[in-house]
């Protein structure tokens, strides 16, 4: 659910200028001190191969913050970025067409607990970028699991078998 006092439509046309947006009730001196960083990442993002990246500021977190998660996913499916990005005072919330949830989620939480804003949006760029899924050990384990298997079906079987003869 959209908290009140969150504009997606006025959010998604801010994305659309620059992929930087804030709430509608930002202290002007906090857009001006935030909006060039933020642009900049915004190229970082690009540059580096993360992808089209849109964020937003709000200037208060709703009362339940996974309603954070719903403005990302509208300003997603209504703009034109890969990823985009919500931030509030005390949380946030990051979806993507193009990235892993786990490389998400992995890079959120470092993200999230950081007060610059700015820095942490480089950060958690770098962060996702750096993401991969560990295939050697990830192979191990799915033998492991495959042989654990395969080896109690055929105790089942032959105990079963041991039954009826």
């Amino acid at each position: 659910m959209i908290p009140d006092g969150v504009d997606i439509d006025d959010l998604s046309r801010q994305l659309a200028e620059d992929s930087v947006a804030f709430g509608s009730f930002m202290p002007v001196e906090q857009v001006s001190s935030l909006e060039p960083g933020l642009i900049d990442a915004v190229s970082h993002a690009e540059q580096s191969g993360f992808g089209s990246l849109g964020v937003v500021v709000l200037e208060h977190t709703p009362p339940h913050t996974p309603d954070l998660r719903d403005v990302a996913q509208d300003l997603l499916l209504g703009t034109d970025v890969d990823t985009v990005i919500v931030r509030a005072p005390e949380s946030g919330a990051i979806v993507s067409d193009v990235h892993p949830r786990g490389a998400i989620e992995a890079a959120q939480y470092p993200f999230l607990g950081n007060p610059d804003i700015v820095g942490g949006v480089f950060g958690f760029i770098d962060d996702v970028n750096g993401w991969s899924v560990n295939w050697p050990l990830a192979l191990v384990l799915i033998a492991v699991t495959l042989a654990a298997v395969g080896g109690a079906t055929a105790w089942a079987v032959r105990g079963r078998s041991s039954l009826r003869a």
